[in-house]
Order: structure tokens, then sequence, then C-alpha cells
């Protein structure tokens, strides 16, 4: 199995952006109730995730895992961000 090319950081970027975007919305929707901006949101953030995936894609099922993969890569930025701002004010 080939190993995956690390993705540049203008896409990392727009994929914590997205997944903040998608994870917000969702909590929202979970405390509030659907409405039609958290839908359109959500709609947005996959919007924002899947081009890049669906170029790289040769099926169905690598489009799909490379989404979730993009949103889980996205919440790991935006942890790692955390992380480091964190260790920077106690280090």
């Amino acid at each position: 199995m080939e190993d995956k090319p690390r993705r540049p950081a203008w896409l990392r970027a727009l994929n914590a952006l997205c997944a903040v975007a998608l994870l917000s919305c969702v909590v929202g929707m979970i405390v509030f109730g659907f409405h039609a901006a958290a839908m359109a949101f959500v709609a947005l953030s996959l919007a924002g995730v899947a081009p890049p995936v669906v170029l790289n894609g040769e099926g169905i099922l690598e489009i799909l895992a490379g989404i979730v993969e993009a949103v889980v890569d996205g919440v790991l930025a935006i942890i790692e961000g955390i992380a480091s701002a964190v260790a920077g004010i106690f280090g």
C-alpha cells in the first residue's frame, strides 16, 4: 500500500475551517433543532471539503473515505492548534 503525500497547508486550513463549520452546525442543530440556515452551513462545509477529494478519488468508496479523512484531518488540525497555543502559554 502506497503512502499518501501530506496535504498542503492551505488545504489543511480549508479542512479545519470546514470541520469547525460542520461541527458547530451539527451541535447547533442538536441543541436548537433543524433550521434552513444550519442545513445550508452543513452543505457549504461539506462542499468546501469535497472538491479536492473528489478530484483525487478513484471510486465512490475512495471519495467517501477521503471526505471523512479530510474532516478528521481538519478536526485534528484544530486540536493541534489549541494544544500548541496552550503549550506556548505554559512552555
